[in-house]
C-alpha cells in the first residue's frame, strides 16, 4: 500500500510538472504571438503612413501643376487679348486712315496761311521802314553812327576782356611748372627787417641737421636775409643728398627765415612739355621776377632735365630746357635764388654746376640726429595725436566751420588721443640705434606707422608690445628696399 501510494504521489508530481511546463509553453506561444501582432500593426502603421504620404505629394503635384496651367492658360488669354486689342486697333487706324490725312492737310493748309501772312507783314513793315530811313538823310546817318558805334563797342569789349585775362593771369596766377608757392598776391609785404643770428636760430629750431650742416643752413638763412635787405643780388644753391633727407624743407624754411616767397616745381614735369617747356619755363622765371618780396624758387629732381649735354638720348625739348635755364641764371638776380635738389649731382650739366654759388650735401642722419628728429616726431604724432597739434592727418578741427562740416558728413570732428603705456628714454634710444641708415623721411613715416597701428586697435593705447612690433617691422621693410637698389634681393 506505501508503495502504491509513493507511485500516485510520484505520478501526481509529474503530471504536476507536465502541466506547469505545457502552461509555460503557451505562455511563450502566447508572447512570441503578440509580438508578432505588434510587429505586424507597426509595420501597417507605417507603411499607412507612407502611403498617407505618397498621396498628399501626389495630390501636391496635381495641385502645382493645375496652378501652372491655370497660369499658362492666363498668360495665353491675355496674350491673345492684346493681339486681337492690337488688330482691333490697326484696323481702326486703317478704316480712319483718310479722315486723320485730310485732317492733316487742313491743319498744314492752315498754318501755312498763318505764316506766310506773318511773313508778308514783316516784309512790309521793313519796306515801309527802310524806305522812310532812305528819303530821311538825317536818319539814315543816325542809324549808321548807330550801328558803326555798336560794332565798335563790341569788339573792344571782346578784346578788352581778352587782353585783361592775360594780363591779370600773367601778374596773378601762378605758372603751370609751378607745384606749391607762398606767393599769394600783389599787395603782399616786400622787403622784412634784418634777422639776428638768434631770431635765425630759432626759426630753425625744430628743423634736425648734423650740426655743421645745420650752422650751414642757418648761415645761409641770415646771410639771404641780410642780402635782400641791402638789395644785393642772391646766391644760387645746389642742395644734394639721399631722397628723404630735408632738402625741401630747408629750403622752404630758407625762405621763410630770409623774407622770401618760395616755389617749388619738379624736374619731373620738364620732359613732358617738349617743345612748350622753354615758354613755359621762361614764364615761371618771369613770375619769379615779380615777386615784391623776392622768390626762393626750389628745383626738385633737378637732374631730370639738367642733365649733361652729351648724352645721347636728350631730346631738343630737353636741350632748349636747359639752354632756358643757363641764359635766366648766367647773372646773379636781385629778385630771384635758385635752389637745385637732385640725388646724382654727378649727372647734372657742368654749366649748371657752374651757376652754383653755394653747394650743401644732406646726408642721411646719424644716431643722436635719428634720436632727435624720433623724439619730434613721436612727440607730434603720438602724444599731441587728437589736438591742434597733432600729425599726419590726427589733428582736431580748428574752426567752427571745420567742426561743423565733419559733423554734417557724420565724422568725429578730431581723432581720439592716444594713450600710452610707461615709455621710457631707452625704448627711444633703443628705435634710433635701430634705424641706422633711415632717412628723416623714413622716421617719420615710422612714426605714422605707429599711429595707424594705434588707431587701427580696438583701443587706442600704445602697448610696449605693439611699439616694437611695428619697429621691427619698418627696419625689415628699410632691409628690403636696400636689397631692391643694391640689385641684391632673391624671391624664394
Amino acid at each position: 500500500m506505501q508503495q502504491d501510494a509513493q507511485a500516485k504521489a510520484q505520478l501526481a508530481q509529474y503530471e504536476d510538472e507536465l502541466a506547469r511546463k505545457r502552461g509555460e509553453s503557451e505562455h511563450q506561444k502566447n508572447r512570441e504571438r503578440n509580438r508578432e501582432l505588434v510587429t505586424l500593426q507597426e509595420q501597417s502603421v507605417r507603411n499607412q503612413e507612407a502611403e498617407k504620404r505618397r498621396i498628399q505629394e501626389q495630390i501636391e503635384g496635381e495641385r502645382r501643376a493645375t496652378e501652372k496651367y491655370k497660369a499658362n492658360l492666363e498668360k495665353e488669354v491675355e496674350r491673345e487679348k492684346a493681339l486681337a486689342e492690337a488688330e482691333g486697333r490697326i484696323k481702326e487706324n486703317r478704316e480712319n486712315e483718310d479722315v486723320n490725312r485730310r485732317a492733316m492737310q487742313l491743319r498744314l493748309e492752315e498754318e501755312r496761311k498763318k505764316l506766310v501772312e506773318a511773313i508778308n507783314t514783316t516784309f512790309t513793315n521793313l519796306g515801309s521802314g527802310t524806305l522812310a530811313l532812305l528819303t530821311d538823310k538825317e536818319k539814315l546817318g543816325t542809324a549808321l553812327a548807330g550801328l558803326t558805334v555798336l560794332a565798335l563797342g563790341v569788339y573792344s569789349a571782346r578784346e578788352g576782356t581778352r587782353v585783361a585775362g592775360q594780363v591779370f593771369s600773367r601778374w596773378l596766377g601762378t605758372p603751370k611748372l609751378v607745384r606749391d608757392t607762398s606767393r599769394r598776391w600783389f599787395w603782399q609785404r616786400g622787403a622784412s627787417a634784418t634777422k639776428s643770428s638768434q631770431q635765425v636760430k630759432k626759426d630753425f629750431s625744430d628743423i634736425v641737421l648734423p650740426g655743421q650742416m645745420h650752422d650751414h643752413v642757418r648761415a645761409l638763412a641770415a646771410v639771404t636775409a641780410n642780402t635782400k635787405s641791402h638789395g644785393a643780388p642772391f646766391r644760387h644753391m645746389l642742395f644734394y643728398g639721399p631722397p628723404g633727407t630735408g632738402k625741401t624743407m630747408a629750403a622752404k624754411r630758407l625762405a621763410k627765415t630770409s623774407g622770401l616767397d618760395y616755389a617749388i616745381m619738379s624736374g619731373g614735369d620738364v620732359a613732358p612739355l617738349g617743345g612748350q617747356a622753354v615758354t613755359q619755363l621762361h614764364d615761371m622765371f618771369d613770375w619769379a621776377e615779380r615777386s615784391r618780396r623776392g622768390l626762393l624758387l626750389f628745383i626738385d629732381e633737378a637732374d631730370a632735365f639738367l642733365s649733361q649735354r652729351g648724352q645721347q638720348q636728350m631730346s631738343e625739348g630737353l636741350r632748349g630746357a636747359l639752354n632756358a635755364v643757363l641764359f635766366r641764371t648766367g647773372d646773379q638776380s636781385r629778385d630771384f635764388a635758385v635752389v637745385l635738389a637732385t640725388n646724382r649731382p654727378g649727372d647734372l650739366d657742368s654749366a649748371i654746376l657752374d651757376r652754383m654759388d653755394e653747394a650743401l650735401e644732406f646726408g642721411l642722419p646719424g644716431l643722436s640726429e635719428r634720436q632727435q628728429i624720433l623724439s619730434l616726431y613721436l612727440d607730434q604724432y603720438i602724444f599731441k595725436a587728437g589736438t591742434v597739434e597733432g600729425g599726419a592727418g590726427a589733428a582736431s578741427s580748428r574752426g567752427l566751420w571745420q567742426r561743423f562740416s565733419s559733423m554734417l558728413r557724420g565724422r568725429s570732428s578730431s581723432p581720439d588721443q592716444i594713450q600710452v603705456e610707461t615709455f621710457t628714454p631707452e625704448m627711444l634710444q633703443e628705435a634710433a640705434q635701430k634705424t641706422e641708415g633711415f632717412s628723416g623721411r623714413e622716421l617719420a613715416k615710422l612714426m605714422a606707422s605707429m599711429q595707424a597701428a594705434v588707431y587701427g586697435s580696438a583701443q587706442p593705447t600704445l602697448t610696449h608690445e605693439m611699439w616694437h612690433r611695428v619697429l621691427n617691422m619698418k627696419v625689415r621693410e628699410h632691409s628690403q628696399r636696400q636689397a631692391f637698389l643694391d640689385g641684391h634681393h632673391t624671391v624664394n
